[in-house]
């Protein structure tokens, strides 16, 4: 049995273990990744009264050498993972590079063990690691023995779980692991992450996905950087948010977590070797408040706006088409005039905003539908300004969609 004591001052490992407990349970998953394995169990522990005592994270990579764990433990800032950016055996891009991961660990739990088992020279061998929070800077390490029927890899057993830890459960936790690792798991699909017993597959959940370069940005100093923004649309709802990244796509901080597109579930992934550059200062919590950020998160905005609008039109024209088939347009051929071809697009704009925003209209019978739209084909050829009062007065009709539609009855 050795002791390892970290030589860095205590207020700084503090700091550490205060993290956010999934940005700390993001991290030990990312370190199982980073250790070349392609599959990462997180398991919630219950005890007799249902509630969680452990926190478990398995992975099938390489484990951790035993006598590079006596350098890392000890070393804060010292990781190996620094002097490359990829796996030494799949060349997988990785993530940590500064050694904390160990230390956030003590956000979910005052007691944690490490249980590595590691090959080497043909052989197979195991040791624990253990830590408290009350000795943030000190580890216990046992002796490597070998272990000749057991595999590679790593086990973080985290103990003495506060009572909150059930939030990192559920769907809404499940919801914001796919964000993490989305970009990830898109790009490694042989990767499997098991969340509390259900396989995160950002691909199943994922509606449409596309990508942005935003070209060059001038920041205030002169300086020119580049970045790019992905767009992951949700078949489930309640994503949304634009999160800040590094150029390799891994996510650091969500800036806008409610920048909102009526009817989409999205996540975009702002991405620059800036904001790396950023979060080493440790700026990236300030958003907006930085210029840099700011004129990152002002080009991202205006692109989704963009995105969003197009993405709405798409949709609008399929509802029409569908419509069309079904013969619940209430026009027939062509319109006999530009009046009649403005009257065409003011109701499409009514209807297919009506029918995004309102699931009883979209979900009721052929029947029904047909009555309300043949209804609101007449009154937008009576009064069209009409339309827009009710549908603002009981539906909240977007102000740039009534502006196009004024524009519409003026030309």
């Amino acid at each position: 049995m050795k002791t390892i004591t970290v030589s860095v001052k205590e207020d700084h490992l503090e700091s550490l273990a205060k993290t956010r407990p999934m940005t700390a349970l993001a991290e030990l998953i990312w370190n199982a990744l980073d250790a070349e394995s392609t599959e990462v169990r997180v398991d919630f522990v219950e005890n007799e009264l249902e509630g969680v005592e452990q926190l478990r994270i398995t992975d099938n990579g390489n484990g951790l050498y035993y006598e590079d764990a006596l350098i890392v433990f000890q070393n804060l800032g010292g990781s190996w993972k620094r002097s490359g950016m990829r796996t030494h055996q799949h060349r997988r891009m990785l993530h940590g590079k500064y050694g904390k991961g160990r230390f956030r660990a003590f956000s979910l739990g005052n007691r944690v063990r490490w249980h590595s088992v590691y090959e080497e020279a043909g052989s197979t061998y195991e040791y624990e690691i253990r830590g408290h929070a009350a000795k943030l800077g000190e580890f216990s390490v046992t002796d490597a023995r070998g272990c000749p029927r057991k595999k590679p890899g790593m086990q973080v057993q985290i103990q003495d779980v506060p009572e909150n830890i059930s939030l990192l459960r559920g769907g809404k936790a499940r919801q914001e692991v796919t964000d993490i690792f989305a970009l990830y798991l898109r790009q490694y699909p042989g990767i499997r992450i098991v969340y509390d017993g259900v396989p995160i597959d950002p691909a199943n959940a994922e509606e449409q996905a596309s990508e942005y370069d935003l070209g060059e940005l001038v920041l205030e100093n002169g300086e020119r950087i580049g970045a790019h923004l992905t767009v992951i649309e949700w078949s489930m709802p309640g994503k949304r948010g634009v999160y800040l990244c590094d150029e390799d796509g891994f996510m650091l901080h969500n800036a806008l977590p409610r920048l909102h597109f009526r009817g989409f579930s999205y996540t975009a992934y702002l991405k620059s070797a800036h904001i790396a550059v950023l979060d080493r200062e440790g700026l990236l919590v300030m958003s907006e408040l930085h210029p840099d950020l700011r004129q990152l998160l002002d080009a991202a905005r205006t692109r989704l706006r963009e995105h969003f609008a197009l993405r709405e039109a798409e949709r609008a024209q399929d509802v029409l088409d569908q419509w069309r088939a079904q013969g619940l347009y209430p026009y027939k051929g062509a319109p006999q005039d530009e009046s009649e071809a403005n009257e065409r697009r003011i109701f499409e704009i009514y209807a297919t905003h009506l029918n995004q925003i309102f699931p009883d209209f979209a979900q009721s019978s052929h029947s029904t539908r047909r009555l309300l739209l043949t209804l609101m084909q007449e009154l937008v050829h009576v009064e069209p300004t009409r339309v827009a009062h009710v549908l603002d007065t009981l539906l909240d009709f977007p102000e740039e969609k009534e502006d196009a539609v004024q524009h519409l009855i003026q030309s």
